[in-house]
């Protein structure tokens, strides 16, 4: 391929046959430039790229694999014949396109695609870099789990969701007990290690289709969309009782605090909230919160409802 000087960043993958295709609309590669580089979501950009591809070559379907995350866009039906590119940009690689129809595409048309995704290919690298971005800003980054801002923008998303398929939904606050002795006895990187393995005990303990995030310190909140208060309950004694079971390696002079075998205890406090009617994300949250600090008070190491 000779084009623009990008010839090496758009590699043909593989071509199932080939045939003689009906020709596309007239193409304004400026149209067609401007269109694309207009937004800069992932998605609205996939979806003018095929729009545009249709019109040209009109296949039946496509699938976009991104490289990082095997994370899948699609449009349109499968069908008996495809295409595969593997598309870079500036030596990175960003995924690959299928396209798919009822027929072969044609020697033309493979050169005619390969010449739309050269050109669409610096404006999907710009969608792809402020998708990361956007990510990097809603991840903590030392547990991977979500953040505040993370809980604030998707939270309300799923309590829209919620209001409007009159699903109930709920908020979990669990904070571990005593994480300053134990950061203090065994030190900050016992800590870190300490607050990974709450949040990989809280993947694993919640559904995919739950939030979980760390507000920040020892502190986590779990967003459940679908769960009433009483399901939210038996999740929290769920998580409470999975972190108890949890074990850190340390050396520490206090062997009061550490089980017979040198691991550090590690203990949780959870306090519960449903999503009223009138509730708000924020609301439901200091409620949780509230419940949370009822079950310190309480002693610690148990779940709690708040009103």
């Amino acid at each position: 391929m000779n084009r623009d000087g990008n010839a090496h960043n758009l590699r043909l993958v593989s071509a199932k046959g080939k045939t003689t295709g009906d020709a596309g609309t007239p193409f304004d590669a400026l149209a067609f430039v401007q269109a694309l580089s207009s937004s800069l979501e992932l998605g609205t950009v996939l979806a003018r790229l095929q729009e545009h591809l249709h019109a040209q070559v009109h296949h039946s379907g496509w699938f976009f694999i991104l490289q990082e995350s095997d994370e899948t866009w699609s449009g349109g039906d499968e069908d008996r014949h495809r295409i595969e590119y593997g598309m870079s940009f500036n030596n990175e690689t960003m995924g690959s396109l299928i396209l798919m129809r009822g027929r072969r595409f044609s020697d033309d048309e493979q050169q005619l695609i390969e010449a739309l995704l050269g050109l669409a290919a610096p404006a999907l690298a710009n969608a792809l870099r402020f998708q990361r971005l956007n990510e990097s800003l809603e991840t903590d980054e030392l547990t991977g789990l979500g953040n505040r801002r993370a809980f604030e923008k998707q939270g309300a998303q799923w309590l829209a969701d919620c209001r409007r398929q009159d699903r109930p939904m709920s908020v979990l606050a669990i904070d571990l007990d005593h994480f300053k002795q134990i950061n203090d006895e065994y030190g900050h990187s016992v800590g870190d290690d300490i607050l990974r393995l709450v949040a990989q005990t809280l993947r694993s303990t919640t559904r995919e289709s739950d939030l979980c995030v760390r507000m920040g310190g020892e502190e986590f909140l779990a967003v459940l969309p679908g769960a009433d208060l009483s399901r939210a309950m038996e999740c929290g004694e769920r998580i409470r009782l999975a972190i108890a079971a949890l074990r850190a390696c340390a050396k520490a002079t206090d062997k009061s605090a550490l089980e017979s075998d040198g691991a550090v205890k590690v203990t949780a406090s959870v306090g519960v909230a449903g999503v009223g009617r009138g509730a708000t994300l924020q609301s439901a949250y200091q409620a949780a919160d509230e419940a949370l600090y009822a079950a310190k008070q309480a002693g610690r190491n148990r779940v709690l409802a708040g009103n």
